[in-house]
């Protein structure tokens, strides 16, 4: 995800924070913290739900013989993903734009492979969900160039001392999106 941003010459730094540095409950206390900490600005918070459910068919009753359970694939299996990016402003604590990524998948497996179908339907909802957000993401960040360009009066730009690019937004806008932090491990989820 960090390369598709990193071309943006308004964007200072991309950083990962680990859950270490997060508090459980924090709020914009403990993203205050990290600001004074890393001196970022601006924060990506990421955000996921993934639903998964298995249902036996009509074919199911197949399973009675001894080899139903591993040849017939009557179990039917969907995957429902969303990852959901919220950036804000730390300092005024605004939210400056989300955008979200969703995936469904289903398809049929055996008795005996519904655990291992699922685990890797659940990979593939979430690099294809983090995919459909990121592209989301760009979308909704031009729109917010847009809006800045067209209402400048909405936000106060600040220059970071030592900026030297240009970009889309111009000189005036480089301490707008300064630097960007991305909380949470989108794929280091937890395995059961």
């Amino acid at each position: 995800m960090i390369p598709h941003f990193q071309k943006y010459s308004f964007i200072k730094s991309i950083e990962i924070i680990p859950t270490a540095y997060l508090t459980p409950g924090g709020g914009f206390e403990n993203l205050d913290q990290l600001r004074a900490l890393l001196g970022v600005d601006v924060v990506a918070l990421l955000s996921f739900d993934q639903l998964q459910t298995s249902d036996s068919t009509e074919f199911s009753v197949l399973y009675w013989t001894i080899v139903g359970a591993y040849f017939i694939p009557a179990e039917a299996n969907q995957t429902h993903t969303m990852v959901d990016a919220a950036v804000f402003d730390i300092a005024s604590r605004q939210l400056l734009f989300r955008a979200p990524g969703t995936s469904k998948s289903q398809g049929h497996s055996t008795l005996v492979r519904t655990e291992e179908r699922l685990r890797a339907k659940s990979d593939e909802g979430f690099v294809a969900a983090a995919t459909n957000m990121v592209a989301n993401l760009q979308v909704e960040l031009a729109a917010f160039q847009q809006r800045v360009k067209d209402k400048p009066e909405s936000v106060r730009i600040v220059r970071q001392p030592g900026y030297t690019g240009g970009g889309a937004l111009g000189w005036e806008h480089a301490g707008l999106l300064g630097g960007v932090v991305l909380l949470g491990m989108l794929l280091q989820r937890p395995r059961a």
